[in-house]
């Protein structure tokens, strides 16, 4: 059995759930990694650093606390704007979050009425078109449309092979210098007035060129397309009047059915529908934006150590070389030979912490990554109606294999590929292409259904036409 278009829709939302939740795990265990780090820092004691990163190794307020006492107080400010930065952004994460839930549950609503009211304006208008498809005066009507629509595409056709003949013979006449002459005269007309020689040597030149008969090709090829066209202005005319009728038999059935009613209850749906779905693509980008700013925010060698590593590098740019001895040797706690080598030792595994948490922050970055991936995933399969009912999937579509895999290899692209290479729609008419609006689409199959079967295409084309002049308006 295919798997239903909601099936799937639902299977990559909780795929999507489900990336998220594992990166919640990574970001818990990049936080527990800053813990070990800090513990490294408490056997550091109040060693200072030879370097601004050795004496600030991360914005905290212990390490403030034990670094120089001239930037202290612009080490706290920074500090306490993270704080307060961390706060808000948590704030705002959470409150985006709660703001999808709500419009996931609003798109569900919507959508679900959405599918309702489809169905049932092609409930009505199918109901529209068969008492179409019955009625004597509209039956008469389509075969009076197929008969002029045959015409017309007769006349459309002979227009089309006089005006190429006309484009391929006109300028041997009009580069003819001799027809040209006797042409502009106005040679075998009335207006031609000449008299004795000049007569008598043009009706010469005439006889030696074949004047009357290359006029006589000349006129119907120069004339004939106009004429042509005015022949087939009236064949539109008459086409359009039947047609007129036509419509105006079928909008009083759709009135009878309610048909109106129907397609602005479903116009006005599917309006809603892509208003919330574009809400959805908002907030999905809003909490995507928001969690790369929360881990940033919170990386303690982050945008805020940067920038205190800066201020105290500005510190010790003014300051000696010898000013820099004299304060490690002032040390009250250890000695220098002690500090040295404690400061290795706790430095190897501080650079063994920060090994591990840049590679698990480069994992956490992948699953960012993929997760952005996988949510533009859903929205191109909502933004397709691929979570219609109408659409299925092949069953061997597995969403957690394939996710699974494109996880591994770290893009979502090609789950998407392989979700459009297994959707399938459900059973489409027959009647051809869609006309430009339900009750276009309603005429073109009830005029084809209306028609005697030798008419039937001829009157399907007639309504085509009609419905492309239509969207063109």
């Amino acid at each position: 059995m295919p798997i239903p278009g909601p099936t799937v829709h639902q299977q990559l939302l909780d795929a999507y759930d489900k990336v998220q939740r594992h990166l919640e795990s990574e970001r818990e265990s990049i936080l527990s990694a800053k813990d070990r780090r800090e513990a490294l820092r408490d056997d550091r004691g109040e060693v200072l650093d030879t370097l601004a990163e050795h004496y600030l190794p991360e914005l905290t307020q212990q390490a403030i606390a034990e670094t120089w006492s001239e930037v202290r107080d612009q080490m706290m400010q920074v500090l306490r704007r993270k704080q307060e930065h961390t706060g808000r952004v948590e704030l705002e994460l959470a409150d985006a979050k709660r703001r999808r839930e709500q419009a996931e549950q609003q798109w569900a609503e919507i959508n679900a009425a959405y599918e309702q009211a489809q169905a049932e304006q092609e409930k009505i208008a199918a109901n529209v078109e068969q008492q179409l498809r019955q009625d004597e005066t509209f039956i008469e009507l389509t075969d009076r449309a197929a008969l002029a629509e045959l015409a017309l595409e007769r006349a459309e056709a002979n227009l089309q092979e006089i005006d190429q003949e006309s484009a391929r013979k006109l300028p041997a006449y009009d580069d003819s210098a001799l027809f040209r002459y006797l042409y502009d005269r106005g040679y075998g007309t009335d207006r031609y007035k000449h008299r004795g020689f000049t007569r008598r040597m043009d009706r010469a030149l005439a006889r030696y060129i074949g004047y009357p008969k290359a006029k006589q090709s000349y006129d119907f090829l120069s004339k004939t397309p106009d004429q042509m066209r005015e022949i087939i202005a009236q064949d539109r005319q008459a086409l359009e009047i039947v047609m007129g009728e036509l419509e105006s038999r079928r909008d009083r059935a759709a009135e009878k059915h309610h048909l109106p009613e129907a397609i602005r209850k479903t116009e006005e749906l599917a309006g809603q529908r892509r208003e919330k779905l574009a809400n959805l693509d908002s907030l999905l980008d809003e909490i995507e934006t928001k969690t790369a700013e929360r881990a940033d925010v919170e990386d303690a060698r982050g945008i805020y150590y940067r920038e205190a590593i800066q201020l105290f590098r500005d510190l010790l740019d003014r300051q000696d070389v010898s000013e820099l001895r004299r304060r490690a040797e002032q040390t009250s706690e250890i000695t220098d030979d002690q500090i040295v080598a404690r400061l290795t030792g706790v430095d190897v595994k501080i650079q063994q912490v920060d090994e591990v948490a840049r590679q698990e922050r480069a994992k956490l970055d992948e699953m960012h990554a993929f997760l952005s991936g996988l949510g533009r995933v859903i929205q191109r399969f909502r933004a397709a109606q691929f979570d219609s009912s109408r659409s299925n999937f092949l069953k061997s579509l597995n969403i957690d294999e394939e996710g699974a895999r494109a996880h591994e290899q770290g893009s979502a692209d090609e789950l998407w590929k392989r979700i459009r290479r297994s959707q399938r729609w459900g059973a489409v008419k027959d009647e051809g292409p869609p006309a430009a609006n339900p009750m276009q689409q309603i005429l073109v199959g009830a005029m084809a259904g209306a028609a005697t079967s030798e008419r039937s295409e001829t009157a399907r084309r007639a309504g085509d036409r009609r419905a492309q002049q239509a969207s063109s308006r």
